[in-house]
């Protein structure tokens, strides 16, 4: 059945290079452990792009794997998303760049 499966919520962070040195640990010790303590994600996992954008910022990946698109829906429509981005924004609103992207229901060629 469509949607009834594991989904990839996928961002893209880029990061002003003065900030990367105190974004990157905070990002992988505390706030990715505190996304993956929500309900349904499954794993997550954090890569650093070899090609820096071109003004020079860094740039990440990071993929979790979240069980369902319902179990993402709460976690996107909740208190604690909120409270996330809120912490990510007055830490390094001014310094990062976000994109995000819900995967699902594999392509098949």
């Amino acid at each position: 059945m469509p949607g009834s499966g594991t989904v990839l919520y996928l961002l893209g962070i880029e990061v002003a290079p003065e900030a990367e040195a105190r974004w990157a640990p905070w990002h992988r010790e505390v706030h990715m452990r505190d996304v993956l303590r929500c309900p349904g994600f499954q794993r997550g996992t954090r890569w650093r792009d070899m090609e820096a954008a071109p003004d020079g910022w860094a740039r990440y990946l990071v993929l979790y794997e979240v069980e369902s698109r319902t179990a993402l829906d709460a976690y996107l429509g909740g208190a604690e998303v909120a409270r996330l981005r809120a912490d990510h924004e007055a830490r390094f609103g001014a310094v990062t760049r976000l994109t995000r992207r819900v995967l699902g229901d594999p392509a098949v060629p």
